[in-house]
C-alpha cells in the first residue's frame, strides 16, 4: 500500500520532483538525502533517479534489498514493494519514462542535467 502511495500521492510527485531537480540544479559538490529509515520515500526516490540514470531495474533492485543487510534486518524491506511501486507506475503511466516526465513534471533539461553530473 505505502509503495503504491509513493507514486500516486499528490505530495509525493512534488516531492520527488523537488528532490530529482534539487540534485540536477546542485552545484555545491554532492547532494545526500534521505528519510526516517532511509528505505521507503528514499528508496523509491533513488529508484527514479537511477532509471533516469539508464541503471537496469535488477541493479536497482539489488540496491534497494541491500538495506536489509545495512539495517541489520532481514526484514527491514521486501523487494515486493519496489515491484508494487513500478506496478503502480506502469498502471498509470505506461513506464518510467512517462511517469518521470508527466507525473513527477521533471523536464529534459532537468534529466539531462541530472545525467550530465552524475554519468561519468
Amino acid at each position: 500500500m505505502v509503495a503504491r502511495r509513493l507514486v500516486n500521492y499528490r505530495d509525493s510527485d512534488v516531492a520527488f520532483h523537488d528532490l530529482l531537480t534539487a540534485i540536477a540544479n546542485n552545484s555545491d559538490g554532492a547532494t545526500v538525502y534521505h528519510c526516517s529509515a532511509g528505505k521507503d520515500r528514499t528508496g523509491w526516490g533513488t529508484a527514479i533517479l537511477l532509471t533516469i540514470l539508464g541503471v537496469p531495474r535488477e541493479v536497482i533492485s539489488a540496491d534497494f534489498m541491500a538495506s536489509n543487510t545495512y539495517l541489520g534486518r532481514d526484514d527491514a524491506v521486501d523487494l515486493s514493494w519496489l515491484d508494487a511501486a513500478y506496478a503502480q507506475v506502469d498502471r498509470l503511466y505506461g513506464g518510467m519514462d512517462t511517469y518521470v516526465r508527466e507525473g513527477l513534471g521533471v523536464d529534459q533539461d532537468t534529466i539531462d542535467s541530472l545525467r550530465a553530473k552524475l554519468l561519468l
